[in-house]
């Protein structure tokens, strides 16, 4: 039945293809108004696929991103000598103000977000994480801890939400988030550092 339906739609069109006549108006019409409608599915169809595809390379980019940057925090924090910190919490911990960076330190610097022009960012979307360090001139400088290029690939910015130091279990921790241009969260990591050196507090 199937094949005889279509074999029947098939010789009609090759007859109207063949009369002079043609189709007729409102054949066109249907035809035209098919066509709109194939064409419109076809497109949001697309238009959902590269939706998707973008947004599982900027997911995936911000994984790599924050393995990154959490492996360069935790060499930081592990290879430091001395801390300042401020404020302690109900489990022993407190607040990481300040710290001696055992690659860019001549004094104690801090951590930071920062904008495309060193300035410096807080709260959501984020910005790129930095180490505020001073000089042997005893000039401010900012340091990025990866290049500008890991972001900007898929306008991604970071937030640095909490770094604590606790003295009865030596340990730091720290939290990261991997946010869109639009502070909506890609992915977030909470990791943990134990120093190797030990270390000057409030000193």
């Amino acid at each position: 039945m199937k094949h005889t339906a279509k074999r029947r739609l098939i010789n009609r069109i090759r007859s109207k293809l063949s009369d002079k006549q043609g189709f007729s108006l409102g054949e066109l019409l249907a035809a035209t108004v098919i066509l709109l409608l194939a064409s419109q599915v076809m497109a949001q169809g697309i238009g959902f696929a590269t939706r998707m595809y973008n947004e599982t390379l900027s997911r995936s980019h911000a994984k790599q991103l924050c393995s990154t940057l959490t492996n360069t925090i935790e060499t930081e924090l592990r290879y430091t000598t001395s801390i300042s910190t401020t404020g302690m919490s109900a489990d022993g911990s407190s607040q990481l103000t300040a710290y001696f960076s055992p690659v860019y330190g001549q004094t104690l610097s801090g951590f930071l977000m920062v904008d495309s022009d060193d300035n410096e960012v807080t709260g959501a979307p984020g910005g790129e994480i930095a180490i505020r360090v001073t000089d042997r001139e005893n000039q401010v400088v900012i340091q990025r801890l990866i290049s500008s290029a890991s972001y900007s690939s898929y306008e991604l910015k970071v937030e640095v939400q909490n770094v604590t130091y606790n003295i009865a279990a030596n340990t730091f921790s720290a939290t990261l988030k991997i946010n869109d241009k639009n502070g909506n969260e890609l992915v977030a990591s909470t990791f943990n550092v134990i120093p190797v050196n030990k270390l000057k507090i409030n000193e």
